[in-house]
């Protein structure tokens, strides 16, 4: 039951009538909880549903005691368990169980605030397993602060026209990402990447095409999954914290990680920069240390890979060259940069990168394009419009503001329309699920 599954906003829909059925508060979160343990259990086979539903359940019963105990050996040896099982998830698990390294992140959030803090964990087990296994986050984020998330149950949320409003333009506009944009796009990337080597019978602009279009692939999924996720959320009266900022206008490497996978870049600047030793020091030295340090376990983070791995650490090395010159400023420069390294983070292979490099020198240059990719071109140069005329438009802002305006349901019903018309009819994996 994924997003862009018509069972998932099926089940989206029964549930949200029956919580405006629930006035009692805690029983409409009993309810919410059941519901996310519902949807999570149909990424599984039959055999393993009940595996990962218990596994969630002792890492929230777990994280949660342990940040409750409020004493520093155990907090420390949690947060270790934490980051322990993780990592050899990522090493033993093929492919890693769906939503596990974005809750494993927030149970080390939990228990590193309260080492922190020196204080117990605030709230209640019921909140905190709200918290935890809400559906709208669980499978891929974004990775929510309990500051942000727990206040918002104490009391029943009040879901007024303008929540429904705003929840209806975040997910159409999210599936129209998806099912229109970054699907189409994959159809062009996804066969180039994965058989690089057969670089003879692929020209060089059929290379560039799937380079850039994987760029926009990714923002447009991922992205699309956010705004979902945000949509779901607000249909149930709660907000989820925003994920994306039109990355692709970023003027130089700090900025753009403050625009990409927004609630990643905060946890690892939380949980893994600061708590690096030297990063008070008034020496440079070790804060570009600290960044290399931290762009590598982004991208481990993203699997044990080479690829990945040097994807982290290049972005190590743009943040340290950024903040050591001050002198990349220029959203060009950056938007090629970046894409440079989604090279890195798409192939497989330490040898793919060759066989990519060597392709786009490889016979001519233009040998024409197949429909689809004739699409994949007109769906970047639209991703590449709309992040130049949005940001001063605010055309989506402006959606948002007009409740059930004429013009603005027009607008959705074309976009659903779109949707529908180029919607593929084999479904597609949301690639962060992988990760």
């Amino acid at each position: 039951m994924s997003f862009d599954s018509p069972a998932f906003w099926f089940v989206v829909v029964a549930l949200w009538c029956a919580c405006q059925l629930i006035r009692h508060n805690a029983a409409r979160k009993m309810l919410l909880i059941a519901a996310s343990y519902f949807i999570y259990s149909s990424f599984f086979p039959a055999g393993s549903k009940l595996i990962y539903m218990l596994l969630l359940a002792g890492v929230t019963a777990g994280s949660f005691a342990v940040a409750r105990m409020a004493n520093r050996g155990v907090l420390i040896a949690g947060v270790w368990i934490a980051a322990g099982g993780l990592a050899a998830a990522k090493g033993w698990l093929n492919p890693v169980p769906v939503g596990l390294s974005f809750y494993l992140l927030q149970a080390i959030a939990w228990m590193m605030e309260s080492y922190r803090s020196a204080k117990p964990g605030a709230g209640n087990l019921l909140d905190f397993g709200l918290y935890m296994s809400f559906f709208p986050r669980l499978t891929a984020g974004p990775i929510v602060r309990a500051e942000e998330f727990l206040p918002q149950l104490a009391k029943r949320p009040l879901v007024d026209s303008a929540a429904r409003w705003e929840g209806v333009v975040l997910i159409v506009f999210g599936l129209f990402k998806k099912l229109a944009l970054a699907d189409n796009l994959g159809l062009v990337a996804n066969p180039v990447f994965a058989d690089i080597h057969m670089h003879q019978e692929v020209s060089p602009s059929r290379i560039l095409l799937a380079t850039y279009g994987f760029a926009a692939q990714i923002y447009c999924d991922f992205s699309g999954y956010s705004d979902m996720a945000l949509g779901a959320a607000r249909l149930f009266g709660y907000q989820l914290p925003e994920n994306f900022n039109w990355p692709y206008l970023a003027r130089n490497p700090a900025d753009f990680w403050r625009r990409w996978h927004i609630s990643l870049s905060n946890w690892l600047r939380d949980y893994v920069y600061f708590s690096l030793p030297g990063h008070r020091s008034r020496s440079r030295i070790p804060m570009y240390l600290n960044l290399l340090v931290t762009m590598a376990v982004c991208g481990l983070w993203h699997g044990y890979q080479w690829t990945f791995l040097l994807w982290g650490i290049y972005h190590g090395f743009l943040l340290v060259i950024h903040h050591a010159t001050k002198r990349m400023n220029s959203i060009l420069l950056m938007q090629q940069l970046t894409v440079a390294g989604w090279v890195l983070f798409r192939t497989e292979r330490l040898s793919d990168l060759t066989a990519y490099t060597a392709g786009l020198f490889h016979g001519p240059f233009f040998s024409g394009f197949q429909p689809d990719e004739w699409i994949a071109v007109v769906i970047v140069c639209g991703v590449v419009l709309f992040h130049l005329l949005e940001p001063r438009l605010q055309l989506a802002k402006t959606i948002t503001a007009n409740h059930w305006n004429p013009w603005a349901c027009t607008v959705l019903l074309l976009l659903g329309l779109i949707t529908a018309a180029l919607s593929l009819p084999e479904q597609q994996m949301f690639l962060y699920f992988q990760f």
